[in-house]
């Protein structure tokens, strides 16, 4: 497992131990002995109250946010936390797509080419024969040559 998310299990398990009796019980003992279990042994944190004058990790943060929405809340509160985590998740998804839209827009990555070559702006999509006739020495130098191939062939 990644060693920040060892290292913030550990600061989730430190500050589970300064939680009063009656909250840490609204813990599933399974979520926290996994915690116990994936925490980093080799770090130490200096946790003490009040938490918001600590500095935690951001992984920490979103596991308390996490273990709160899901044990310690009321079921209304929840519910309501619930729907906001989804809301904002669908933000992010539509930003993100939209970002992908104007950054892969095929229209705008031929509109950019064309500004960049200017043979391809005065292109008009008319796809008409030009038709090079040969000088009437040319057709001569040409026929000479095929019998001459032939010879060599024969």
């Amino acid at each position: 497992m990644k060693q920040e998310y060892r290292k913030a299990f550990t600061e989730v398990n430190a500050i589970i131990q300064l939680m009063p009796e009656e909250l840490v019980d609204k813990i599933p003992s399974k979520f926290r002995v996994m915690l116990e279990e994936e925490e980093d042994k080799d770090y130490y944190p200096n946790i003490k109250e009040p938490l918001e004058e600590q500095k935690l990790k951001e992984e920490t943060i979103i596991i308390l946010g996490l273990i709160y929405r899901d044990f310690l809340c009321s079921p209304e509160e929840r519910k309501e936390l619930q729907e906001k985590d989804a809301k904002e998740l669908q933000e992010v998804k539509m930003a993100m797509e939209q970002e992908m839209r104007e950054k892969y827009n095929p229209d705008d990555i031929f509109k950019n080419r064309r500004k960049d070559n200017p043979e391809e702006q005065s292109y008009t999509g008319n796809t008409s024969m030009i038709v090079v006739e040969e000088k009437w020495y040319q057709k001569i130098f040409q026929i000479i040559k095929k019998l001459f191939k032939r010879t060599r062939v024969e």
